[in-house]
């Protein structure tokens, strides 16, 4: 017989059956009110991580829109004291029609960050920016109107006007301080709440496996009162369980219908453990998923802090001169690299966040590659790069947006300028392909020609520990940049419908292959 064992002994069908149900009821009672438990833990620990998942990505959503606002605004006041210094030196009116169109703009900046201001500092800051660029404005006006038809004007209403436009840049370079501490005091009680949601489920999967362990004691003493004593391919099953829940002894004498009844609770068994661990998984991509919404702040807030860092340091120490000449000559120069990283930066992000939609039309993809090495060749002879393309003798038509598409080149382009340094060679080239994984090599198996566009530089060549996850966001080889480029790019050459892939070449350097499926009949 199956198992091994001696027949029964015969008992009545009702008795029988009584006797099961109440070993049933005995055995599954625990099981049911812990997995019960168990199941109201789980329920309301997800519901928790989900609210906290939406709150933390609306706070950091404001947060991020109130640093854009502060800076705007800020950028909008210093440059109007800018230009006003400016015409107290030149006495051109065109440095009054520039602050004319800054005063159009300014007070929607304004509104703005008076709207995303939350803490009582930030209300209060605004409130006087506010009230400083009302009486600005008001002075201006007057002042403007008698500027235009006699430009060399009394210099001490110019004067007056510079320390109006002070009392509201200094201000406003308060608030967007405030602002920037508000976003790290963000980023650290979104971290906070991360490490309380990881304690708060290792609390659940401990007081999870202890129920397990006490109700498969407790399964294991009331078989071990009712079965006989299990033969080997059932003590195999004991063991292995035995690695999982804790020891399983059934060493019990019993009849036949007890030995069934125990292997279908140890089935049961090992079902709830398998439930249990897939509940931990979940657990798992939860807490990875708030640690890359974690990643993200805390790239944001690096990418626009560094910008900003030389432009405050620079205007420090004007303020600290006080020579009423302010910032110029090279100190401006750098003002305005940093304005354009800053800008990049926020591009970058906007562009990771939110990808435009795609606009695909027939286009040549040689137009593509030229225009796009025409716009860099300047740089490229500043750096003693040479770009040498091998490019289709006939057109290549593919269907693709033509803005995006040289978006991508353009990122390479750059990628292989910032490899080269000391100068070097970038090689392009434009061919006909089989589709990305074809296995018959023979071109009249191919159902369409597919277009290939490779890049390869002469520099060093990418990393082999990030070479897997290159297309990953925040990954990066440089010392600078967001690591979101070629992510950007992947998506972009995704949402074509082809394929970009990344390697080294034998003869050194990186080599990024873009390949392109045909233009549709």
């Amino acid at each position: 017989m199956a198992y091994g064992v001696h027949s029964p002994l015969p008992i009545g069908p009702v008795c029988s059956r009584a006797m099961n149900n109440q070993f049933v009821l005995k055995i599954a009672a625990p099981t049911i009110a812990i997995s019960g438990m168990l199941l109201a833990l789980g329920i309301v620990a997800a519901w928790n991580v989900q609210r906290q998942q939406i709150n933390s990505s609306e706070l950091i959503a404001q947060e991020v829109h109130g640093m854009v606002a502060a800076q705007d605004l800020y950028i909008d006041m210093r440059e109007i004291r800018h230009q006003l210094q400016q015409f107290g030196r030149s006495h051109d009116v065109r440095h009054l029609v520039e602050i004319r169109k800054l005063q159009e703009a300014s007070p929607h900046h304004i509104e703005l960050a008076k709207k995303l201001a939350r803490t009582p500092p930030e209300v209060a800051s605004i409130e006087v920016v506010e009230a400083g660029w009302r009486q600005f404005s008001s002075r201006f006006n007057l002042y403007a109107d008698a500027a235009s038809n006699q430009p060399d004007s009394d210099e001490s209403a110019i004067d007056q006007l510079l320390i109006d436009i002070t009392h509201v840049v200094d201000p406003a370079k308060d608030y967007l301080v405030l602002n920037r501490d508000v976003v790290d005091r963000t980023n650290e009680t979104n971290r906070h709440t991360t490490e309380q949601s990881r304690q708060a489920f290792l609390l659940l999967g401990i007081c999870g496996s202890a129920a397990g362990l006490v109700a498969g004691l407790l399964i294991a003493r009331g078989i071990s009162q009712s079965i006989v004593q299990l033969d080997v391919s059932v003590r195999g099953v004991a063991g292995r369980l035995e690695d999982v829940v804790g020891p399983v002894k059934i060493s019990s004498s019993g009849g036949f219908r007890e030995l069934e009844a125990g292997l279908q609770q140890m089935e049961s068994h090992i079902a709830t453990v398998v439930e249990r661990l897939q509940q931990r998984e979940l657990e798992v991509l939860r807490s990875e998923q708030l640690a890359a919404v974690g990643q993200l702040a805390a790239g944001m807030a690096h990418e626009l802090r560094n910008p900003l860092m030389p432009m405050k340091m620079l205007v420090q120490a004007a303020v600290e001169r006080d020579d009423g000449h302010g910032l110029h000559g090279q100190q401006l120069k750098v003002v305005e690299q940093e304005i354009g990283r800053l800008e990049k930066s926020i591009q970058d992000f906007l562009d990771f966040a939110r990808p435009p939609k795609l606009e695909k039309r027939q286009l040549d993809a040689r137009e593509a590659i030229e225009q796009t090495i025409e716009l860099v060749s300047a740089r490229a002879e500043r750096q003693q790069i040479q770009i040498q393309s091998n490019l289709t003798s006939e057109p290549l038509l593919i269907e693709a947006d033509s803005v995006q598409l040289r978006q991508v080149l353009l990122n390479l382009l750059l990628n292989a300028f910032d490899a080269l340094p000391e100068g070097g060679q970038v090689f392009v080239s434009l061919s006909h392909s089989r589709p990305p994984g074809a296995l018959d090599p023979s071109p009249t198996a191919w159902v369409a020609r597919w277009a290939l566009i490779s890049i390869r530089d002469t520099g060093p060549g990418l990393p082999t520990h990030v070479l897997d996850r290159i297309f990953e966001p925040f990954i990066s080889t440089k010392e600078t940049g967001t690591g979101l480029g070629l992510s950007i790019c992947h998506r972009i050459v995704e949402a074509h419908g082809g394929q970009i892939t990344a390697s080294n070449s034998p003869q050194g350097g990186a080599v990024f292959a873009i390949y392109l499926p045909p233009q549709q009949v």
